[in-house]
């Protein structure tokens, strides 16, 4: 099952791409498992970098470019969720233009400065230079259009619009949240397993049935309440536009 998963496909990928630059992250790998000088295919790196832990085989290679295709996974899905916001509420606020244009640069600019590659980059979509330029060009750009928007729609006002360049970045990295719950998931599920084979036939059954339960009643519970903050604090932070009276518990009543 995993073989035919469209993560195990981009970690092949992933892999394939090191395999053929031959870069930084490639030579901290051999330097680890020098067999991989060996690999013809990125799908066979992959296989040969093993360890045991425990009496059993694992795959640090494969385990390590997994999460990091989750972790990028998780900031595209804030990317286009914040996004989404700004558009929902364009017509009241037109700098939500410029800070969409400010994600898509951040997408493409900050993987180089984390000297690290992005799914677009090692599927071939667009090359690590013109990933930097463009990207650099659009976080300029789209903060100077958010700017100039702000302060033709809400005169000098607007120039307080610049201070949503922390906000707008910090509240795609609270999407992060969906990254730890599902790396706890995992983990939590890999030690059930670990606990229960090797406590015999009835016993493991047992503390493997029960502890996935238990796991999946907390993964049902954090995705609905992380869900909800997500949508409540960060989405609707951008696009929210309430009616009614305004509350003022103190005011003084006249007749």
């Amino acid at each position: 099952m995993t073989k035919i998963s469209p993560l195990h496909y981009l970690v092949g990928k992933k892999a394939a791409y090191h395999l053929a630059t031959k870069d930084d992250v490639y030579q901290s790998w051999v330097a680890k498992y020098p067999t991989i000088e060996q690999a013809k295919t990125g799908q066979e790196m992959l296989q040969m970098v093993t360890a045991d832990k425990k009496g059993k085989i694992s795959y640090p290679m494969i385990e390590e470019f997994s999460g990091n295709v989750i972790f990028e996974f998780i900031i595209i899905i804030g990317v286009v969720h914040i996004s989404l916001a700004f558009l929902r509420y364009m017509r009241r606020n037109f700098s939500g233009l410029g800070w969409i244009i400010f994600l898509s640069g951040g997408y493409l600019f900050f993987p180089t400065m984390l000297h690290d590659i992005s799914i677009m980059q090692f599927m071939g979509w667009v090359t690590i230079p013109t990933a930097k330029a463009l990207g650099l060009q659009l976080l300029y750009g789209g903060v100077g259009f958010a700017l100039l928007a702000a302060i033709i729609q809400r005169g000098w006002k607007g120039l307080n619009e610049i201070a949503n360049v922390v906000t707008v970045f910090s509240d795609v990295l609270s999407y992060l949240r969906l990254y730890a719950l599902s790396l706890a998931g995992a983990i939590m599920a890999d030690t059930f397993n670990n606990e229960g084979a090797g406590l015999g036939l009835f016993i493991g059954f047992m503390i493997i049935l029960i502890g996935h339960i238990v796991n999946i009643g907390l993964s049902f519970m954090g995705g609905v309440i992380h869900g909800l903050r997500l949508n409540f604090l960060e989405w609707y932070h951008h696009c929210f536009y309430g009616g009614g009276r305004l509350f003022k518990p103190l005011s003084k009543l006249k007749k």
